[in-house]
């Protein structure tokens, strides 16, 4: 029976209405779905802003902590030490520095509060600071206007401990919060001439906000605890320093210049307190560094601290550039006569500079005196009065025991008096008998030595209040040994030292020479055997180091090609060839170690590339000396310096590489 129309009718209906029904329902739980997934989105969105909020006060710290490695790497204080010794009393909070022994903690340090301090004007405690890293250091950091107030208080707040100072900040319309401070703990006096400030390096805790979201980050230090090291750096890890750059003070007036030229092959470290002239392409391995100051300027107006007359640059074959006009670069400079196109594909002047060059360096003092030696010697070394004829060190065998020899004559009371001393490797002093016997020797109060017990301790250091008329290696001279491979020695004089005999080391650290290669690239000689510890010292305060030629008419003298291993300095005068510019060629005088003199004294004559009389350099650089062997008690700089440390490596800036943890909050 066929359905009526009004029940289609109806049945339309219904089926409309179920349909509308269902599509209400699906756009309902779409638009549910559509709200969750934006709250969803928003809220994710806000969490992100949250992390790199946090992120971003991370890095702010570690921004503030690369200024700081930036502003020390320029840090020195003038050369007075009692201005030093009375700043750090005061970061102590002291008035004083207490006496205490090598190695002791001079005072301990509150990590809670740190060297904050709420007061205006300079806080005493960072005073040592704000002395060593000037204002011209801050501005070239982006920190202008930085009086000594402004520094005081950027050193406070760096030093403000566990309490740390506020380094909010907003980004993207999130914000971060976080406080930091390093946190000091200690004075510690390692030597009369060095002291650390320990401190630790926290981790930084960031919260990062946004609306309702809140992220917390964590970023360890890669090196919790480090050291700021105030101390007068040795001059030993040189390869070559001088004062003036000048043969003499008569050079200097007339303006006759050193040259270095293509024979010029430096390992080390160079630096001198003048300007550098170059011709051909010498070689530096080590960073080169000039104060700048013109000849005759050294004093009042280029000195330690302040060098108003300072030029920055150099010549090249007498032509005067500054930094800023050398070409391509001061980093590399070239130089070629105007309208010499061979020249400009290859330059004929082009010094290669393989670890670095500064032409406005700190000026490096020399000391004046050989004061520090002298109380060395005479506290535990030994103190020599008047002139010695003679003095010899060579390695020896007594008792079976491998010794250091130790003898010298002086004519102190009119008549030769001959010491015969040795030390092993207890560094206890033995004597020579009057009997042939070797005895233990006792030190008697005005510095001589004889037979009796406790044997005396040895500290490394001779001092002569006159001249050393002849430095020799003994009955080694010819081709043994000078100084045992245990011995480290430093021979100090007032007067002149002449050094008439070759002074090996048993143990060199480095053997052979500097290679130029046919391409003209350098190959160094081989340095391999680093781990060696003898080394030998040798001082001239207020006289010369002579290098005594053969045919000179004295006793004992050097021969050709002589071999010497050591540390010459000369602090007033010149490490010289005594008769440089008469005789013969006599070959190189081959030295391992290195040459600080306050004028650059002469070795011998040449006549373009060729040698005429004396000596030509054969230098290599002890690297040794830069990883901390020094000769005992040798001289060190005038000036002191604040650097960052870990341990006894430098340290660039406080870094944090650790491991980052992030918590999220709840939204």
């Amino acid at each position: 029976m066929r359905p009526s129309d009004r029940t289609q009718g109806a049945t339309l209906i219904v089926s409309l209405l179920f349909v509308m029904l269902i599509l209400a329902v699906i756009m309902s739980v779409t638009a549910q779905v559509t709200l969750a997934t934006r709250r969803s989105s928003v809220d994710q969105d806000a969490i992100v802003r949250a992390q790199f909020a946090a992120e971003s006060g991370a890095a702010r710290v570690q921004a503030r902590l690369r200024v700081m490695g930036g502003l020390l790497s320029s840090a020195s204080l003038p050369p007075d030490g009692a201005q030093v010794m009375s700043d750090l009393a005061a970061l102590c909070g002291l008035s004083s520095l207490p006496a205490a022994a090598d190695g002791a903690t001079l005072c301990t340090l509150n990590p809670t509060t740190g060297l904050n301090s709420a007061g205006t004007g300079v806080n005493a405690r960072v005073s040592l600071l704000v002395n060593a890293v000037n204002q011209q250091a801050f501005l070239e950091a982006g920190i202008a206007g930085a009086t000594p107030e402004v520094r005081s208080r950027f050193w406070s707040d760096l030093f403000s401990g566990t309490q740390g100072v506020p380094l909010n900040g907003d980004q993207d319309a999130s914000t971060y919060t976080v406080s930091y401070g390093l946190k000091p703990l200690a004075v510690i006096r390692d030597s009369a001439t060095q002291y650390r400030v320990t401190f630790e390096v926290p981790d930084v805790v960031v919260t990062g906000r946004a609306g309702a979201a809140t992220r917390t980050v964590r970023v360890r230090s890669n090196l919790p605890t480090l050291n700021l090291l105030v101390s007068q750096p040795s001059l030993a890890p040189y390869a070559l320093l001088t004062n003036h750059h000048f043969n003499s003070a008569a050079s200097e007036n007339s303006s006759d210049r050193i040259t270095f030229t293509s024979r010029t092959l430096f390992s080390g470290p160079v630096h001198t307190n003048q300007q550098f002239m170059f011709q051909g392409k010498p070689w530096f391995g080590g960073a080169v560094t000039s104060a700048g100051c013109p000849a005759g300027s050294l004093g009042p107006q280029c000195n330690a601290i302040t060098k108003a007359a300072a030029q920055p640059g150099a010549y090249f074959a007498g032509t005067y550039r500054s930094a800023a006009d050398m070409t391509p670069s001061a980093s590399a400079p070239t130089e070629c006569a105007t309208g010499d196109t061979a020249c400009a594909a290859n330059p004929s002047i082009a010094p290669t500079f393989a670890a670095g060059v500064d032409w406005d360096s700190p000026v490096l003092p020399l000391p004046i005196n050989g004061n520090n030696q002298q109380a060395a010697a005479q506290a535990g070394g030994i103190a020599i009065a008047g002139n010695v004829s003679s003095l010899s060190l060579y390695r020896d065998t007594v008792g079976g025991q491998d010794v250091q020899r130790v003898t010298f004559t002086t004519d102190a009371g009119g008549a030769p008096v001959t010491t015969q001393l040795a030390f092993g490797t207890d560094r206890r002093l033995r004597i020579l008998a009057p009997d042939g016997s070797w005895q233990d020797a006792t030190r008697n109060p005005d510095g001589t030595f004889a037979p009796g017990t406790p044997a005396a301790g040895f500290n490394g250091v001779i001092h002569v209040s006159g001249n050393v008329g002849s430095l020799n290696a003994g009955p080694n001279a010819a081709s043994g040994a000078a100084i045992a491979p245990f011995a480290g020695v430093t021979l100090a004089a007032d007067g002149d030292i002449d050094i008439t005999s070759d002074l090996r080391y048993a143990d060199p650290p480095c053997s052979g020479a500097h290679t130029r290669n046919p391409d003209g690239t350098v190959t160094p000689a081989p340095c391999t055997n680093l781990n060696a510890q003898n080394i030998l010292g040798i001082y001239a305060s207020q006289g010369n180091v002579n290098l005594i030629r053969p045919g000179n008419g004295k006793a004992t003298e050097l021969g050709n090609n002589p071999t010497i291993h050591a540390v010459l300095m000369a602090g007033q005068g010149a490490v010289q060839v005594d008769g440089y510019n008469t005789g013969g060629a006599l070959g190189s005088v081959n030295l391992i170690g290195g040459v600080i003199e306050n004028y650059y004294g002469a070795f011998g004559t040449t006549s373009g590339d060729v040698q005429q009389t004396g000596y030509s350099r054969n230098f290599v650089f002890d690297p040794r000396t830069l990883a901390g062997l020094r000769p005992p008690y040798f001289p060190t700089a005038e000036t002191w310096t604040v650097g960052l440390y870990d341990g006894a490596t430098p340290v660039a800036e406080p870094r944090l590489r650790g491991d980052t943890v992030s918590t999220a909050g709840n939204p």
